[in-house]
């Protein structure tokens, strides 16, 4: 399936000071909805921090470039092994969404900001998971008439998820719409659960999901 989006993010936290970052110390945040971080960082500038992200979620990461100049990368690792996640590499001062895969128990992130650019400016970074099984909830009420919606088993609940996953693997968010990328889990979903009673719940638990991933966007 084509690339799709930017997407996502995030999971909020405190805000911390405006002064220009230290290369060398690691931010370890929380969990806050509607927080962020932002920080003024020199050209070729770092700034790293850490982040638990709960098991069987996936981890989503925002990066806005709040002064809109030079250019914001950020890059997630696994903090245990150092084994890169994800990584957004946009040109400019486009928005930068990545999302980390759900794992089977909880892990820590190890998230690198860097200002790749030339000039100094501040960015913004928001950090949030989506929880599939929230979400299926959200979904399940949508159809409360559909008796085979409500006959999920875990069989088809791990098919659909995974089918969520495939897309989001290797994507690159930026750049591209939300609407857009709602219309590509739309139709690739109805392609393999067809328009029934089970594809309107599927829909819309992909949609749901991808709402979460664009919360900070």
């Amino acid at each position: 399936m084509n690339k799709l989006i930017t997407g996502i993010a995030a999971l909020g936290l405190w805000t911390v000071s405006t002064g220009v970052a230290n290369s060398q110390q690691v931010t370890r945040f929380k969990h806050q909805d509607d927080t962020y971080y932002h920080q003024r960082l020199n050209s070729k500038g770092i700034a790293r921090y850490q982040y638990k992200i709960p098991a069987n979620t996936f981890g989503v990461f925002t990066l806005k470039n709040h002064s809109r100049r030079s250019d914001f990368d950020i890059f997630v690792y696994d903090y245990n092994n150092g084994r890169l996640l994800t990584k957004g590499r946009n040109y400019g001062t486009k928005t930068e969404l990545v999302i980390t895969q759900p794992v089977g128990r909880d892990r820590y992130a190890y998230i690198k900001v860097l200002n790749y650019g030339s000039r100094t400016s501040r960015y913004r970074l928001y950090a949030n998971h989506v929880n599939p099984a929230n979400k299926f909830l959200i979904a399940l009420a949508g159809v409360p008439f559909c008796s085979s919606a409500q006959n999920i088993n875990n069989r088809a609940s791990s098919r659909i998820i995974t089918g969520v996953s495939s897309m989001l693997q290797g994507s690159d968010f930026g750049g591209v719409a939300r609407d857009v990328f709602i219309n590509e889990v739309t139709m690739e979903m109805r392609k393999q659960f067809g328009y029934g009673c089970m594809g309107e719940f599927v829909v819309n638990w992909g949609v749901s999901m991808v709402k979460g991933f664009y919360r900070n966007y």
